[in-house]
């Protein structure tokens, strides 16, 4: 038999010093050293990040042209891929081939070692040629001391079709030939001398983990820190989904958010992508809820008097027959919110979300007063930061349009960043009014 290559130089084989006493140990006092190992994990991984970075920047583009992710692994380095392949679908609803586990051995390999299988430096090539590996496609070698045969072999025989090729390993080493990203996850020795399912093995995991909730989320999966391309489809994921929805958008009731879901598909992503203009927003000196046809005393009440209007093109908006006018428009728009005293309830105001654009994502708040019971505080200023958080969640640019004169709601606009954009003739009251224009842009 002729001698296998000597692996002394390679890291993970080495001794740990901190781990000589291991078969001496209690069960508990072995858990909490490899615990204590297992910090190296997240560092490693931390380093490797702007590699990691790299790599699945050069994957969103060919993904989005139907580009899939393929590992290549032997033992528990192939496993590991086989894991993370297999999340993808539930955790992204990824089609099942977008990205692909494979372990040298085939399917048994999972549970029942066949670790001789990774000594074949072509081993690979019957999958390259049965997946058609081509140039849209990223082939990831996984090997923790990174000279398995197995997975070298097939990022060469990858690189050979045009395919991207990347090698994930747990030690320093150069770049493999046909190498076009090297992870390298310097874990170090391992607790049991080169048992690499420990250390090594959660850094691989990681860095897997890394790689895909990068990649996905970089492709429109995620928004904010939620799995939105979910489909709700058993009970577990019912309940997810309308959790989902109401994290996304916290003025919804859970009744309202599993309405919204049953109109879409039971679609997480495209029920949030339907803008709820008028919710119930609140804060220490504001609430802010929907308006009802029943609201138009109150609100006529906190509207009748004339100093609340001077300044507006529409002076005369406290007479009854213009309030009508008024807030019978506000009824039809579909975004008007009064507000109230949260101590008291009393209606004390309102304002609106109008002209929403879906094609730029923007939308208007405007026709904002308060009672002058309220004038000088922090409630203007309140509404407006409590609608624009909120319209944020779908919109890109907030517009506000004030009269050129009216000093006071220029300067509140002003107050809480926004910024003048331009002049325009605009209708208020059926009349071409001229306008000033401001604009808050989302971050």
């Amino acid at each position: 038999m002729t001698l296998p290559p000597d692996r002394s130089h390679v890291r993970t084989e080495h001794r740990n010093p901190a781990s000589s006493h291991l078969d001496r140990l209690e069960a508990a006092d072995i858990a909490a050293l490899m615990a204590e190992d297992h910090r190296a994990v997240t560092d490693a991984v931390a380093a490797a990040a702007p590699a990691i970075g790299a790599l699945v920047e050069s994957m969103v583009p060919k993904f989005a042209q139907g580009g899939r992710l393929l590992y290549f692994g032997a033992g528990t380095s192939g496993r590991l891929g086989v894991l993370d392949a297999s999340e993808c679908p539930p955790t992204f609803m990824s089609d099942p081939g977008q990205v692909v586990g494979i372990i040298a051995g085939g399917d048994s390999a999972l549970r029942r070692s066949s670790e001789g299988r990774e000594d074949e430096p072509d081993g690979a090539r019957a999958e390259i040629e049965r997946l058609a590996v081509g140039p849209l496609d990223t082939v990831i070698g996984i090997a923790a001391g990174g000279t398995t045969p197995y997975p070298l072999g097939a990022i060469r025989l990858a690189k050979a079709r045009g395919a991207t090729t990347a090698f994930l390993a747990c030690v320093p080493m150069a770049a493999p030939p046909a190498c076009d990203h090297l992870l390298v996850i310097d874990t170090g020795p391992e607790v049991l001398t080169g048992s690499t399912r420990l250390k090594a093995g959660s850094a691989t995991k990681l860095a897997l983990n890394c790689i895909t909730t990068a990649l996905f989320t970089r492709l429109g999966k995620v928004r904010g820190n939620l799995m939105v391309d979910l489909a709700a489809t058993n009970d577990k994921l019912v309940d997810r989904a309308i959790r989902t929805v109401m994290q996304f958008d916290p003025s919804r009731t859970r009744e309202e958010a599993w309405a919204l879901l049953e109109a879409n598909g039971r679609s997480v992503k495209r029920a949030i992508d339907v803008p709820n203009w008028q919710p119930r927003l609140r804060d220490a000196s504001v609430a802010l809820r929907p308006l009802r046809a029943e609201d138009r005393e109150a609100m006529h009440a906190a509207a009748s008097d004339p100093a609340i209007w001077e300044l507006h093109s529409e002076r005369n908006r406290h007479e009854r027959p213009v309030f009508d006018r008024f807030f019978d428009a506000a009824l039809a728009c579909g975004g008007a919110l009064v507000a109230e005293d949260p101590a008291t309830g009393r209606v004390i105001g309102s304002s609106r979300y109008y002209d929403w654009n879906p094609a730029d994502r923007s939308v208007v708040i405007g026709y904002t007063f308060l009672a002058r019971s309220h004038w000088g505080g922090s409630v203007n200023g309140a509404m407006k930061r409590l609608m624009l958080d909120h319209a944020f969640r779908w919109a890109r640019t907030a517009w506000f349009h004030a009269s050129p004169g009216n000093a006071r709601s220029r300067r509140a606009l002003e107050k809480i960043g926004a910024r003048l954009d331009r002049e325009e003739m605009v209708p208020v009251g059926g009349v071409p009014s001229l306008r000033v224009i401001y604009r808050i842009d989302r971050g």
